[in-house]
Parts: structure tokens; C-alpha cells; sequence
């Protein structure tokens, strides 16, 4: 599964209350494919009565466009009027600047001395990076290619890649190849836009180094970008050129030296070297149905769900020794999916494709694991950037309704989190929502969690305060989008539906909430912590 993790702010939306299909399948699920699972989640317990071919894992990451935080600010696009409003997270100012033509996803730039963000014009087929400099906004327009709606960004900020990933426009044809991406030079004001593999699935930046890279379902494309940047090569990542490539998971390593493909169903995780092109094949004892990279890049993952078995890849060691992967079995359990908390010392191990109400903190230095109980099934786990502490996200499917008859858990509750410490042995804290919870944003000692319920009209939010484990709720006019942290201003936000926009700015250390409506308006601030 794809993640992205270890970020100073973990923000994620995972799903609408009331989801249509399409919806649903932003994030790799579609109606039938969550009956199946529901069906095949009759038990509540870990192995005993577990189906004995359960279905895939499912994936949980953001796909919505958001707004976005940068230090002090809060960027957000109007595809209609063609501007951008950005929010003094600190003060609630609010002012508009112009963009292109459909302004319509907003993205972060990393490593920037001021606030700065990348709009892609959907309308205008160009992005707009805007700087803010000195009080005013510094704007710079590059030309991309069409139906771009991704963005991804070098460690220093200096380039940007735009691409489109198919996946987020599931009506289109099988002739929509989406194979050209854009190259921004920032730093210089220029952009190239060069053909890659077909229907790019993964786009990003080797290290330090001016190459990056893109996983297609053809292969892995190599870019230089030292001069005019340009296509290298195109390593393949299979003998099979009809194998289905929704079959299987690319990881790249930091440096861009290894890309790591798991396939479903099969027991052999293969190690591509992208400079010279060969492959390794490494064996495992069962199908793996999760792979997950850390941060820095020099260790992996693999989870084997049909025999509790988490394996450790050293990188590159496990690459010259296949064989060289440690075996952790945790008896007893199941899991089929695996995070690994920034700073890689962690993984958190869990499965949603069955009704288990545990996750297992494995220990990687040590190869120790240890078992968490919740009290509802699981839908996803995230780390806090500091790695002490974890919030998941329980299925809205059977939140409340869980098969344990110790009557802990309550009975028809809309939904549920838990809160847990990942650092140290004590027991989680679950808390009861009055709608499906459906984002997160994380620091290390604060947490803002959204619920939404559309057909019951429920909107509110949860902010969770660590290590204390302490939560306060916080009623929402309006249907939460995205909820992020503006770190600069100690503010958290949640984005909502609303004709005119609206924003509710959420204080992290007293919990006052402050809410913003009608940007293009700059009207008032409404003080949302009074009826």
C-alpha cells in the first residue's frame, strides 16, 4: 500500500459518510468489493472462525482535494471564481490573489523560507506557484499538460512534478493514457513536459540527487533532470508484459536505487535495481499482502496474513541475501496490513479485511511484538509524527456492533477512534463518535479528527490531546471535507462544505474554535465557540 508517512503533519481524509461508488473508489474499494467484505467479516477475533481466504486488504489514504497548510497560511482554491484565498492561520485574515483559469488542487511546497504553494488550473492547463513575500503574493505561471491533478515535489523545493493518476477519473477511456507529466524548475520559472509508461500510478524524487521517477503500469521510467530534463530509460519490473498491473504495489526507495513490487496472491516480493535493471526475487513463506517502506528508506516491511508473519527486509542487504529477511510470526493473530511509524522503529500491524479488533506494535530493532486490544474492527492505523502514539480509525461498517460478548463495546454506535500509545505498553482509549469518523491530521501531541454523516446531518470534530488521552467534541455546522494543522499558528483547521467556503480554525492548546464563511466575501469571523 502506498503511504505517505513521517511528515511533521500526518493529515489524511479517508472516506464520506455516505459515499457514492465513484467515491468509494478514490480509495480502492467499490460498493460490492466492501459487501464481500462485510460478509466475509463475521468474526470479531483474530484467527479462530477468520474466513480462510478473506478478501484483499483494503487501502486508506487521502484522494480528496483539500486545502492546504503551509506555515502561517491556509490556501484555498475557487475552481469558479479563478482565485485562491489564503487564511493568516494566526490572525484569520483573509485575502484572494488570482490564478489561472479552474484553480482547482492546491499542494504545499516544501523547504521554502516563505509560504508558498503550487495551483494546478484545470480549466487554463497551467499551475500557479504562489510566494508570499514581504505581504504580497509573488505569482509565476507555467504551462503543464492537460488533465494534470497531482503534484509532487523535490525534498529542496526546487522541482515540481505534475502528473494525472488515473485513478482519480474513473470514467476514463482505456485509450486516456495519461502518459505525459510536467517537469517545473521553480527556482528557474521553466517547464518541460516529457512522455512516460502508460497510466502512472507513483511519481517521485531519488533523494538529494536531480533524478526522479515514474512507476507506470509498462515499468519504472528514470528522469534526469541535471540540464533539460529528459527520459533516460525504462526499466521493466516483469518478464510478463500481459500481467495485470492492478495486481500489484510499487515501492521506491528514498535514494531511488531499489523499487521493491509485491504482487497479490504471490509469496515473492521482487527488488528491482533501477540503475543497472535487474531483478531479485525473494521468497517468503506465504502470499504477501502488504509492503511498506520506512522513511529513511533502508528497511521493509512484508506481511504475510495467512500465516501472522511480519518479515524484515534489510535494504540493500536483503537484495544481495534473499534469504537474509528476519520472520516475525505472532501466533494467534491477524493482520494483513502494515504501516511503519516515521523514524523506523515501529510497524503497526493490522488487517481490515476481516473484523479483528487488535493491532500489533512490532519492535524492528528488537524483532519483539506486542498486542494492542480495541473494542471495535479496525479500518486504519496512523502514526503521530514522533511515533509515540497511533489513531485508528474503526470501520464505520461495524463500529459498535463488534462480536465480543464482554458487552465493553457499545452497542449501534456510528462510529469510533482509538487513541494508542505505541511507545509505551498502556492500554488504548476509544472513543465513541456520533458519525463515521473520516479524516486526521496529526502532530506529535495533538490530533484533529473529523466525523461526518450526511444522511443524518451529524458534522462535528474531535480534538485529542496527547499523552493525556484526553478528547473534546466540537459541532460542525456543515459537512467536514479535510482537517490539517497549520504548525506556524498552533491551529488546526477543518475544511467544509459550504457555497461560499468555509473554514473552522481550531486553537491546539485551549481547544477554542473559530470559524471563517465566505472567503471570496472576506467576511467576518464568526466565533464558533459560542452557540
Amino acid at each position: 500500500m502506498r503511504r505517505s508517512l513521517g511528515a511533521p503533519v500526518l493529515a489524511l481524509v479517508v472516506a464520506a459518510a455516505a459515499c457514492s461508488d465513484s467515491d468509494a473508489a478514490l480509495f480502492g474499494t467499490s460498493a460490492a468489493e466492501r459487501g464481500a467484505s462485510d460478509e466475509a467479516s463475521s468474526s470479531g477475533s483474530g484467527g479462530a472462525g477468520a474466513p480462510s481466504e478473506p478478501p484483499p486488504e483494503r487501502e486508506v489514504e487521502s484522494d480528496y482535494e483539500a486545502p492546504v497548510a503551509t506555515g502561517s497560511f491556509v490556501w484555498v482554491a475557487n475552481p469558479k471564481s479563478g482565485r485562491v484565498a489564503y487564511v493568516d492561520a494566526a490572525s484569520l485574515q483573509v485575502r484572494t490573489v488570482e490564478a489561472g483559469n479552474g484553480p482547482t488542487y492546491v499542494f504545499g511546497v516544501p523547504s521554502q523560507p516563505e509560504d508558498t504553494t503550487l495551483v494546478l488550473n484545470v480549466l487554463s492547463e497551467d499551475a500557479t506557484l504562489l510566494r508570499a513575500k514581504a505581504g504580497k503574493i509573488e505569482a509565476t505561471t507555467f504551462d503543464t499538460a492537460p488533465r494534470a491533478n497531482s503534484v509532487v515535489f523535490s525534498s529542496d523545493g526546487r522541482f515540481a512534478i505534475a502528473w494525472t493518476d488515473a485513478r482519480k477519473i474513473p470514467t476514463a477511456p482505456r485509450t486516456d493514457g495519461f502518459q505525459d507529466l510536467t517537469v517545473m524548475d521553480l527556482a528557474q520559472g521553466t517547464s518541460k513536459i516529457l512522455a512516460v509508461g502508460y497510466r502512472p500510478v507513483a511519481v517521485g524524487f531519488a533523494g538529494t540527487s536531480p533524478r526522479a521517477y515514474a512507476v507506470t503500469q509498462d515499468g519504472i521510467d528514470i528522469l534526469d533532470l541535471t540540464g533539460a530534463p529528459a527520459r533516460t530509460k525504462s526499466v521493466p519490473i516483469s518478464d510478463t508484459p500481459n500481467e495485470d498491473p492492478g495486481t500489484r504495489d510499487v515501492v521506491v526507495t528514498k535514494d531511488g536505487a531499489y523499487a521493491f513490487v509485491r504482487r497479490e496472491n504471490q509469496a515473492t516480493v521482487t527488488a528491482v535495481a533501477l540503475e543497472a535493471g535487474t531483478r531479485t526475487s525473494i521468497t517468503l513463506a506465504g502470499p504477501v499482502t502488504d509492503l511498506d517502506l520506512n522513511d529513511r528508506g533502508d528497511q521493509a516491511v512484508a506481511v504475510v496474513r495467512s500465516l501472522s508473519q511480519a518479515v524484515l527486509l534489510p535494504i540493500p542487504g536483503i537484495v544481495a541475501a534473499p534469504a537474509s529477511g528476519t520472520t516475525v510470526t505472532v501466533a494467534g493473530e491477524t493482520f494483513g496490513s502494515v504501516v511503519i511509524a516515521p523514524g523506523g522503529a515501529r510497524a503497526l500491524l493490522y488487517t481490515n479485511a476481516s473484523a479483528v479488533e487488535r493491532v500489533t506494535i512490532l519492535d524492528i530493532p528488537t524483532a519483539q511484538a506486542r498486542t494492542v486490544r480495541l473494542y471495535s474492527p479496525v479500518l486504519g492505523v496512523f502514526s503521530a509524527p514522533d511515533a509515540q502514539h497511533a489513531i485508528v480509525l474503526h470501520d464505520r461498517t461495524s463500529a459498535g456492533s463488534s462480536s465480543s460478548t464482554s458487552g465493553e463495546a457499545p452497542s449501534g454506535a456510528p462510529g469510533a477512534f482509538s487513541l494508542v500509545p505505541i511507545g509505551q505498553v498502556l492500554p488504548a482509549k476509544i472513543v465513541t463518535t456520533l458519525a463515521p469518523p473520516t479524516a486526521v491530521a496529526s502532530t506529535s501531541d495533538r490530533a484533529i479528527i473529523a466525523e461526518r454523516d450526511d444522511q443524518t446531518k451529524v458534522y462535528g470534530a474531535y480534538l485529542a490531546r496527547m499523552p493525556e488521552l484526553m478528547v473534546e467534541r466540537l459541532a460542525l455546522a456543515s459537512p467536514p471535507i479535510a482537517v490539517g494543522i497549520v504548525a506556524g499558528a498552533k491551529r488546526a483547521f477543518v475544511a467544509q462544505q459550504h457555497p461560499e467556503g468555509r473554514l473552522t480554525f481550531v486553537d491546539l492548546e485551549t481547544g477554542t474554535a473559530r470559524t471563517l464563511t465566505g472567503f471570496e466575501l472576506a467576511s467576518r469571523v464568526v466565533d464558533g465557540s459560542k452557540p
